[in-house]
């Protein structure tokens, strides 16, 4: 229980607190589910303490949906998983994309040799 981080809360990014008023913390494979979440949601540059962060989404969000191969979406996916460092490959990845949103769907192997699986829009 190495890799331990404060539980977002999905839906709202908001902090979560137990019943104690203490803020609920998660451990190995469900923080790095979060970290990969958080890395595919947010978009590249948007917090300004650390512009690497987030997805580049400017390549491919606001174009003509005829503009933007495929692949380039994936690659820009892809890059936004392998934020995190305890992702070893990507064993499946589906996108859609309708000019304004992308939603990927993935399942990935950890360094653990664990499976993550999630779906994100942003």
């Amino acid at each position: 229980m190495d890799n331990m981080t404060l539980l977002i809360d999905p839906e709202t990014r908001d902090l979560v607190f137990d019943e104690q008023g203490n803020f609920k913390k998660i451990y190995d494979e469900d923080t790095i589910v979060q970290n990969v979440r958080h890395a595919l949601i947010t978009w590249k540059a948007e917090f300004f303490a650390d512009n690497t962060h987030g997805t580049d989404y400017e390549r491919i969000l606001g174009k003509n949906v005829n503009e933007v191969d495929i692949s380039e979406i994936k690659e820009v996916v892809r890059e936004g998983i392998f934020q995190e460092p305890n992702v070893q490959w990507i064993d499946s990845l589906d996108v859609t994309f309708d000019g304004r949103t992308v939603t990927a769907e993935f399942i990935a192997t950890l360094i653990s040799g664990e499976n993550i699986s999630m779906e994100v829009t942003a």
